[in-house]
């Protein structure tokens, strides 16, 4: 995970919470990670906003690392 911060460290947050890394959203993708020990399922989709716009992102991914998990999604604009 150290290459997606620039510092190389993580990010401190709650244990159950979770982060949004949008900076992918106009390529279609983005990244959600979380240092909580409970991996979700893949294949769910979620609302997201990004830049003041709605987003429906849809888990294409797990992939879990020690201490955690990231999920990547593909993003396209909700209706």
């Amino acid at each position: 995970m150290s290459g997606l911060h620039p510092d190389g460290a993580l990010r401190p947050f709650s244990k159950s919470g979770y982060e949004i890394l949008d900076d992918g959203v106009g390529r279609g993708e983005l990244v959600i990670w979380s240092i909580s020990p409970t991996t979700p399922r893949g294949g769910g989709t979620l609302l997201i906003e990004s830049g003041g716009r709605p987003y429906d992102a849809a888990g294409d991914g797990v992939r879990t690392f020690k201490g955690g998990w990231s999920a990547t999604c593909s993003v396209e604009p909700a209706v």
